[in-house]
């Protein structure tokens, strides 16, 4: 196991052109102000980043690796084993949890017999707050700006002054999770270290992470589509997946190769070996925009949509990606990780596959590291004792598929919320209404691939062993600049607004130039110079 330590606060980097809405998440939507925390510039200190333990709990059929490819299940196990004895919050009474919830507000706890239960084995009351994710940021401004926070509350990226509001109003848990302090919580041991780099600020750890793989984003194909129209399924160059679009596109018949131009662009670049949002050479920052491979990969995204080969809706960033694609309008669809199952159950007919980057002219392409969590759970300042309960209960939710705990939080009491049918829980209609709460945005086991027919977990593995070795990291990760994340959208704007320009051809390649100028100026120069007087302030 890897031994890290850090001495500059690590989160997730906002900044021009670089997408933070992936598979998991909607909280990653940029606002817009400066922001003037105290806690704003990192110190040369050190922490011990929370040692990594995989979980023996349960084995999966195909084991996860050191450099990030997920666990893998055919089968749901159905002789769930316990992981924690006894009731993780008890003594703790009433815990106050702020939350962002995606789907519809479920049943309040005096009409929902999922909850009343859930309070009885956690040993606590859980006063949860669900706010839908749209609201939540407001939500929680003002909940911060109010002063009166609740137990556990989930911190969005986006957060004004955030890390003034760790630093300053939320419990530092190093002492509590540090080095091999974490294995008391064996669950939290379980995620990855990669998870773990966003939480540290001012050299202390003051959160947990909701923890996500680093496959990020997949190029999604019509496998089905492309083998009945003969076409090569894994090209192995810029040239040949030119081909392959060519070949996906009937203008005609209203079928096209691409909608996402965005994406798209990403995934030319990653043949081209554009970094991933920053390049870090002897303590100098490049950012992705001012490489010439970025500008060639818009060039060849331009030239693409002027042969018909995008949705000619695709320049107002409109189409339903996902509902194209299964319709077969679309034929390559870029999208998180955690499509690829959503995809294949929402359209059977589709035969759903993943193609790796190669690289421009043969070879392998590189991969971008996808965000290694969703978002940040924080406490409220609190005495030792109850910050341990608090994580307690946090290791408790984050009990790994195959445990009855994981069984419970995610699908109910067994003849009443779920029954069993073809070797998977299946909800009832009660489980349906009531097991909805948002438990999930606190905190969770690692994904893992499957439980699901043997073809595509066999098929997702093999995409992962392919991507994962190759995967590029962001190195202006665990570097914080305040106008990276205070200026997001605005120069996220510049980038966005010039790519599309250029690709539906209302402007010419050479514009280009001119909005990585603004861009420099409406602040990813400020950005770039804290990155670089971050990073040289890190002990060597």
């Amino acid at each position: 196991m890897r031994d890290m330590s850090l001495s500059r606060r690590r989160f997730l980097t906002l900044s021009g052109g670089a997408a933070l809405a992936t598979a998991g998440g909607g909280l990653l939507a940029a606002c817009g102000g400066d922001s003037a925390d105290s806690g704003g510039q990192p110190v040369a200190s050190t922490v011990k980043l929370p040692a990594y333990q995989p979980s023996t709990l349960v084995k999966p059929d195909l084991a996860s690796t050191a450099d990030g490819v997920m666990s893998a299940y055919y089968d749901f196990p159905r002789d769930a084993v316990t992981a924690v004895t006894g009731k993780p919050a008890e003594g703790l009474g009433e815990v106050s949890i702020l939350t962002n919830i995606l789907a519809a507000v479920p049943p309040a706890l005096g009409g929902n017999a999922y909850w009343r239960e859930l309070n009885t084995r956690a040993g606590a009351e859980l006063d949860i707050t669900m706010t839908p994710q749209g609201d939540y940021l407001q939500k929680l401004s003002t909940v911060v700006a109010g002063g009166d926070l609740p137990d556990v509350m989930l911190i969005s990226s986006t957060l004004a002054n955030r890390a003034d509001v760790l630093t300053r109003l939320c419990a530092d848990l190093t002492e509590l999770l540090s080095g091999d302090a974490v294995k008391k919580y064996p669950n939290l041991a379980n995620f990855p270290t990669d998870s773990w780099l966003n939480t540290v600020y001012n050299g202390g750890i003051f959160a947990i992470p909701i923890p996500r793989a680093i496959v990020g984003t997949i190029m999604f194909a019509r496998q089905d589509v492309i083998r009945q129209r003969g076409l090569p399924a894994a090209p192995a160059s810029y040239a040949e997946f030119h081909e392959l679009a060519r070949g996906l596109t009937d203008t005609k018949g209203n079928k096209w190769a691409f909608g996402n131009i965005k994406q798209v662009i990403v995934y030319i670049g990653n043949m081209l070996n554009v970094p991933n949002v920053w390049r870090e050479q002897g303590g100098k920052f490049t950012h992705e925009i001012e490489t010439p491979e970025r500008k060639r990969a818009v060039g060849l995204a331009a030239e693409m949509f002027k042969e018909g080969l995008f949705h000619p809706d695709a320049p107002g960033n409109k189409l339903q990606y996902r509902d194209l694609f299964g319709a077969g309008t679309l034929s390559l669809v870029p999208d998180g990780y955690a499509a690829w199952d959503i995809l294949a159950n929402t359209y059977p007919e589709a035969e759903v596959g993943g193609i790796p980057e190669p690289g421009f002219d043969g070879g392998q392409g590189t991969h971008r590291a996808g965000t290694t969590s969703f978002g940040l759970t924080a406490f409220k300042k609190a005495d030792k004792g109850r910050l341990e309960g608090l994580l307690r209960l946090c290791d408790w939710l984050a009990t790994p598929l195959g445990t009855s705990e994981y069984l419970f939080r995610k699908y109910g009491v067994e003849g009443v919320d779920f029954t069993w049918v073809g070797g998977k829980p299946k909800r009832t209609p009660v489980g349906e209404t009531q097991v909805k709460l948002p438990l999930e945005y606190i905190t969770d086991a690692p994904h893992v691939l499957g439980p699901g027919p043997r073809e595509r977990v066999d098929a997702q593995r093999a995409y992962q062993e392919k991507v994962v070795p190759k995967v590029v990291r962001n190195p202006a990760e665990g570097l914080y600049s305040p106008t990276a994340v205070s200026k997001a959208s605005a120069l996220a704007k510049i980038v966005d607004q010039a790519e599309l320009d250029i690709v539906a051809g209302r402007k010419p390649l050479d514009s280009w130039d001119d909005a990585v100028k603004q861009w420099r100026q409406a602040g990813g120069d400020k950005a770039r110079a804290e990155f670089e007087s971050a990073l040289s302030q890190k002990p060597s």
